[in-house]
């Protein structure tokens, strides 16, 4: 006999409950209708017969062969919004399932305006369920011949595209692809069978990179699995062949029972920028919604023992050279932009990345085994023009002047109590080698006022060192403290007549601490034979011109410019001496 009623609730004001506060879009109606499907298999079992899917446009069809309903049943589970047949006798969800009926089906009615349910349990006649946007409900025998369920969605004027048949296989395909239940839209399967865990190690990878560019949109470095037991969790990790990005970080997809349940940026510790995973899980719990997981214990654990899996692998590419090259030719960079703050990666950065030496590019861990101390420089600048003297002398340096090095070097002195590091600086070092004798001084005291006087255009100061290589003509200071205080200066200059509190105080400390170089200062070396002929030039032209020249092969040295002015300069200089040359040659 059939039954005509109206729904307890507002049903319009339940689906704008439902569009605007729970689910995303409309489109997650196939999802809910697909695990109401999978659910209904799983429970009878019939886990392996497709679920059937056709559409149009206009209407949406899925049938499964599913427990299906009793009249008793589709009356109270429809008629109440919530109420589930997935529960044990104390209201908890069943292990196995993971939707409700009541508000999955309901969420039909985000794209239609009709829904029909038909559907046949084992031993009991059909039944039929209509319900319509405005609120009206009708239950009467069904014609469903088979046990299982049928749901009939008519499209709501406008939503259309919804019930699209393309659309629609592309949300099923996606929200089943780790599901071992068929499903086939409009004749077709649109879940391959699942490979990404397949025993066979052949089948097993192909399905995973096939996987990854189908999904994530690249072809992985590397794969690798990872499980975590007491979640009933399974997956995968994909290493993309291309620099992560730092500050916004990737999803990572999430199953629950083989069900789509979202893509989760916070699966895995903020520092594994460099994988992508995909994983099915047992034991994480859905939100409301389904779009997401519960942050509970049992997440947080997970994320951590993701995190552990991914520290294994990295350390697993000790025994791996060929894959841990192409790793870090693309992910390098990034690793110890991290490592400085994550100790998580510090231990890799040193045995495995690079840093640039003076004698050549190693990691850290081969270069403490080599030179004992860590002495480094943090400017690109000092190491330039200290590299070459300290290996002279048969001591490394190591360049930290780059980018999250210098972080990358004071961490792991910091980590490890028996790390004996040395910060070198060009101002301390050069004072501590190249110290000049007060006789020395005396015999060089003219030289060195004409220098300052031909070096006085480029604001650039002239001091002694004695230092070996004697090849070397003269060094250019450029240490960081000079630098800064320049930078100062311009920074007031450009406030003239109206600075800040701060940086009058700055220019306050400038005024008062004298120890502070306030400009780069060319130190010519008197152990170079050239420069020690300087004392017997008296021709102050000569004299400018050889310092010019110094000058010149200094900035050279320490990858500096010259400015266009100083060029001419040079270049006159040059022609000077070469005519001189010249001259001294024809007598």
């Amino acid at each position: 006999m059939e039954q005509t009623g109206v729904f307890d609730v507002d049903l319009r004001g339940l689906i704008d409950v439902l569009g605007n506060n729970l689910y995303t879009n409309p489109g997650v109606f196939v999802r809910e209708l697909l695990q109401n499907a999978i659910d209904a298999q799983t429970e009878r079992p019939s886990v392996d017969q497709p679920i059937v899917i056709t559409a149009d446009g206009a209407e949406f069809v899925i049938s499964d062969t599913g427990v299906g309903m009793r009249a008793d049943q589709i009356a109270e589970l429809l008629g109440t919004i919530g109420r589930s047949s997935k529960r044990d006798e104390l209201g908890f969800s069943e292990q196995a399932t993971i939707g409700q009926f009541g508000v999955g089906l309901l969420s039909g009615f985000l794209a239609g305006d009709r829904i029909e349910v038909s559907s046949k349990a084992e031993g009991h006649d059909p039944v039929r369920w209509v319900g319509d946007a405005s609120g009206t409900v009708e239950t009467g025998p069904g014609d469903r011949s088979e046990t299982g369920t049928t749901v009939r969605i008519c499209a709501r004027p406008g939503f259309e595209q919804w019930l699209d048949p393309d659309r629609v296989a592309s949300l099923a395909a996606r929200y089943t692809a780790l599901h071992p239940t068929p499903v086939t839209v409009n004749g077709r399967r649109v879940n391959p069978p699942v490979e990404v865990f397949a025993a066979e190690a052949g089948r097993r990878v192909a399905a995973q990179v096939a996987y990854c560019q189908d999904e994530f949109g690249f072809t992985p470095l590397d794969t690798f699995q990872v499980d975590i037991p007491e979640a009933g969790l399974r997956g995968v990790a994909f290493v993309p062949p291309s620099g992560g990005d730092l500050v916004a970080r990737s999803e990572h997809r999430v199953h629950v029972k083989g069900l789509l349940v979202g893509d989760l940026a916070e699966l895995l510790p903020e520092w594994a920028f460099f994988v992508r995973v995909v994983v099915d899980a047992t034991g994480l719990t859905p939100t409301a919604s389904r779009e997401s997981v519960v942050r509970d214990d049992l997440f947080h654990d997970v994320v951590e023992s993701l995190g552990a899996q991914v520290l294994a692998w990295l350390a697993g590419l000790e025994q791996r050279p060929a894959t841990r090259a192409k790793f870090l030719s693309v992910h390098e960079q990034g690793i110890k932009a991290l490592a400085a703050h994550r100790p998580e990666l510090l231990g890799f950065v040193d045995r495995h990345c690079v840093f640039e030496t003076n004698y050549g590019p190693m990691p850290l861990a081969t270069f403490r085994a080599r030179f004992g101390d860590l002495r480094y420089t943090g400017s690109v600048d000092d190491f330039r023009v200290l590299g070459d003297i300290l290996g002279s002398r048969g001591f490394g340096l190591v360049n930290a002047g780059y980018a999250f090095e210098t972080g990358v070097v004071r961490a792991l002195i910091a980590a490890d109590p028996d790390i004996t590091g040395e910060y070198v600086t060009q101002e301390m070092l050069l004072t501590a080698l190249g110290d000049v004798g007060d006789d020395v001084r005396t015999r060089f005291a003219g030289a060195l006022a004409l220098a300052g006087t031909a070096l006085a255009p480029y604001g650039c100061d002239v001091d002694l060192t004695a230092i070996e290589p004697g090849e070397l003509s003269g060094v250019l200071l450029t240490d960081d403290s000079a630098k800064l205080a320049g930078d100062r200066r311009e920074m007031l200059s450009e406030v003239a007549g109206d600075p800040d509190a701060w940086l009058a105080a700055v220019a306050a400390v400038d005024a008062h601490d004298h120890q502070v170089p306030s400009r780069p200062v060319l130190l010519l070396n008197v152990a170079n034979t050239l420069v020690g002929r300087l004392p017997s030039i008296t021709d102050p032209t000569v004299a400018g011109a050889l310092v010019r020249t110094v000058y010149s092969q200094a900035l050279v040295r320490a990858h500096r410019s010259l400015s266009s002015d100083a060029a001419r300069d040079v270049d006159e200089a040059v022609m000077l001496l070469a005519d001189l040359a010249t001259r001294a040659g024809a007598r």
